[in-house]
Parts: C-alpha cells; sequence; structure tokens
C-alpha cells in the first residue's frame, strides 16, 4: 500500500463515498461532495478515488465498463446482477477460508487481500423473467 497525504478534498471525497448507499461511480460521489464543495472538480474527485484505491482505504471494481467504488471495512465479496448491473455485498464467511490456504499453497503466494465479483441476476430481474 502506497502512503500518500490525506487532503481535504480527499476525506470529503471518501466522506461523500461513505455516505452513499451502495456502490457509487465516481459521478455519483461528485453530485454528493459538490453539495458541502461546490468548488471540487470531477478530475479531483477522480484523483481523489484513484489515490484512495492505491491507499487500500477504497476498493474499485468494474461494472459494465464502469468504474464503481466500494468504502466498506468489513471483509465482502459483490454480487453483480448482469442483467440491470445491481451490486450487492456478500458476506465474506460465503466463501470458505479453506479455498484461500488451498490458493496460498498452490501458488506460494501469501494473500493481503481477495476481491471476489461473483455475477448472477438479481431477485428483481429474476422476477419478471420467471412470469414470462
Amino acid at each position: 500500500m502506497k502512503r500518500t497525504r490525506n487532503t481535504v478534498q480527499r476525506r470529503a471525497v471518501l466522506d461523500s463515498l461513505l455516505a452513499l448507499p451502495g456502490h457509487p461511480t465516481a459521478a455519483d460521489v461528485f453530485g454528493h461532495v459538490r453539495e458541502s464543495y461546490p468548488n471540487l472538480s470531477l478530475a479531483t474527485v477522480y484523483r481523489a478515488l484513484h489515490a484512495l484505491v492505491e491507499q487500500g482505504a477504497v476498493l474499485e471494481m468494474r461494472v459494465e465498463n464502469v468504474s464503481r467504488y466500494d468504502g466498506g471495512q468489513t471483509p465482502h465479496h459483490h454480487v453483480v446482477c448482469r442483467a440491470c448491473g445491481a451490486v450487492a455485498d456478500a458476506p465474506a464467511e460465503a466463501l470458505p477460508t479453506p479455498v484461500l490456504g488451498n490458493l496460498e499453497r498452490a501458488s506460494g503466494f501469501v494473500l493481503d487481500r481477495h476481491p471476489v465479483q461473483f455475477t448472477g441476476i438479481c431477485p428483481q430481474c429474476v422476477e419478471p423473467a420467471a412470469r414470462e
């Protein structure tokens, strides 16, 4: 993890990210942070998000070619709907820890992060399809 300065702008971006529900885009964060910091630019939001990802404070995931951000501090995975793009958190316990140990033994790597993203169809999209 890279150490970088924690600026007022970066703190404002992180606070906005944590205040927003779900897994917001940079545009979502920008819209929220501008309520308190109207002079903050979209470029500053992108730079702050990039720095926060580099620090390991925020996770960036790509969903339908769009970056979404997660500031969740508890270990968890993600489930993405391939129909509508909705993203939901899944508890880390859903993936058995022996899998990680086996992967470390097989690869020789010491794992420090393991973001996992599953895809499927969310309940809102499954229901209409079941009616057809």
